[in-house]
């Protein structure tokens, strides 16, 4: 039964590390996957993400109201 793993990879063009979740045949070459992968790794859509998940979160004005009532 396979199992699901997680695989940290380095990107050598935008130096970040990203981990991708893979369940992957008893066959296929492991370093031969990961290399590809790092090599077709989509640098603006990640720094785009990572960008979007640290920008502040706009307040609702209605529910701030609230909470200071």
């Amino acid at each position: 039964m396979a199992t699901v793993k997680r695989f940290s990879i380095f990107c050598p063009k935008c130096h970040h590390r990203f981990s991708l979740f893979a369940m992957l045949h008893h066959n296929i070459d492991v370093d031969t996957w990961v290399k590809e992968k790092a090599d077709n790794h989509d640098c603006k859509a990640y720094a785009d993400q990572m960008a979007k998940e640290r920008a502040p979160r706009p307040v609702n004005p209605i529910k701030a109201s609230k909470k200071s009532a």
